[in-house]
């Protein structure tokens, strides 16, 4: 049965609320406890089955000290025959979500987002995603578009940059090129954000979200920066999953068969050896 476009914009701006009440936010960074666990994925680009299974195993109804992170829902593979992608729902039933369980549902930002609220080409099987997404609002809220558009980048600006652990793990959506690493802003997770933040290039989120191929010697640099001993990121896809960067970076992806997540329990300390050992396969998942 369709889903009413009041009803939509109404999830997504409660969800956009309870981002920024959210009492583990300071800033940019939610500061999840030591105790408990968190269940880090890598991309999703509306992969609904992983999507489904992971929150399924999730049971957060029945793990109220369970955690998981979520980002780069949208802009994934089913388009129809007239180039409409219909991945806001994904998006909405995450909102759902966080409006369910909102001090266990968190969020990065990543670099689909911001290209979406901008209106960027990013290209995929020669088309635009951005322009996919769009069609598909049109698509099945007609004239009620401009509105449910206008509640998704509110809910997407409402999303922070990173996350971090007591035990020293720190979660963002990638991280900014070797080259960039070093002048990089580390004040963008610690203040309010301006404009010249989301800057092609410049900005820090920019820089921060779009950034591939770091080297783990800028790795260490940017984690000694933020006093953290492992980074997990998405954004660069792998085919096996994850790929293990150096000794304090793993990069996981979830939006196919082969994808995966990290399940890490808050009150251990861990060494990649023992991070990877945590990393789940959705295949092996029920539904």
């Amino acid at each position: 049965m369709p889903i009413s476009a009041d009803h939509v914009i109404e999830v997504f701006n409660n969800a956009t609320e309870e981002n920024h009440l959210c009492s583990k936010r300071q800033n940019q960074v939610v500061y999840l406890p030591n105790e408990g666990e968190v269940w880090m994925t890598g991309d999703m680009h509306d992969h609904r089955r992983n999507f489904d299974k992971l929150i399924k195993a999730a049971d957060l109804a029945n793990n109220p000290q369970r955690h998981i992170v979520l980002h780069e829902l949208i802009h994934g593979d089913r388009i129809d025959a007239n180039g409409c992608d219909g991945s806001w729902e994904t998006l909405y039933k995450a909102a759902e979500l966080k409006c369910d369980y909102p001090s266990q549902v968190h969020f990065l930002l990543a670099n689909h987002d911001l290209a979406q609220i901008h209106g960027e080409g990013i290209m995929k099987g020669g088309m635009s995603v951005c322009e996919a997404f769009n069609a598909g609002l049109k698509r099945d809220f007609t004239d009620r578009y401009t509105s449910v558009s206008v509640a998704i980048s509110e809910f997407l600006l409402s999303l922070p940059l990173a996350i971090r652990t007591g035990n020293a793990l720190f979660f963002c959506h990638s991280l900014p090129t070797d080259n960039d690493v070093a002048n990089f802003d580390f004040t963008v997770f610690d203040r309010a954000l301006t404009g010249a933040d989301y800057r092609r290039r410049t900005g820090p989120v920019y820089q921060l979200i779009w950034g591939r191929n770091i080297t783990p010697a800028a790795v260490d640099k940017f984690a000694d920066a933020l006093g953290v001993s492992i980074i997990i990121t998405g954004h660069q896809p792998q085919d096996t999953g994850f790929a293990i960067n150096g000794s304090r970076h793993l990069i996981v992806a979830s939006d196919h068969n082969q994808g995966v997540f990290v399940q890490i329990d808050l009150s251990e300390t861990y060494d990649m050896p023992k991070l990877a050992r945590q990393i789940k396969k959705y295949a092996a998942l029920q539904l």
